[in-house]
Formats: C-alpha cells, structure tokens, sequence
C-alpha cells in the first residue's frame, strides 16, 4: 500500500465516522502523514474508533505512520487550504 493509499482510505474512515469532519492532510514523506480532523467534540471517541487500530496496523505491516489528529471545530478553526 502507498501513503496516497492509506491516506484515501483513513480519510473515508473519518468522513463515515463524521459527515462534518473537515481534513487537512500533511504529507512528510513517502511513509508519513498526518490528517487533521476538524469535527464537532462529540464525533472525536467515532472518528478514534474508527481509525486507531487501522493506523496501527498499516504502522506495524506497512511501515507507514499516519496519524489522526482530531480537533474540537467550535474551538479549533481548520487552517486555510
């Protein structure tokens, strides 16, 4: 699996555990990212749930380190794309 890969599928996980979830993604290499979920509070413990082991699996079979950073939106602002 390639990062674009995983990070497609981590944000389909993210957006099915919260419609409103808006992300931004940071790519550091051809191994790593990062995803910024910006989602109301109470679809944080979804989007965890819904990401947390796959991450860890695509870590410990893939070598690729993703991780899902979820932010408050009421008081978190997604920067700017």
């Amino acid at each position: 699996m390639t990062i674009e890969e995983a990070i497609a599928d981590i944000s389909q996980r993210v957006q099915a555990a919260s419609a409103a979830a808006v992300l931004r993604i940071t790519r550091v290499s051809e191994e790593e990212a990062s995803i910024r979920a910006y989602a109301p509070a109470g679809d944080e413990a979804a989007i965890k749930a819904a990401t947390l082991d796959y991450t860890i699996q695509l870590l410990t079979s893939d070598g690729l380190d993703v991780q899902v950073l979820v932010y408050d939106v009421a008081t978190s602002l997604p920067p700017e794309e």
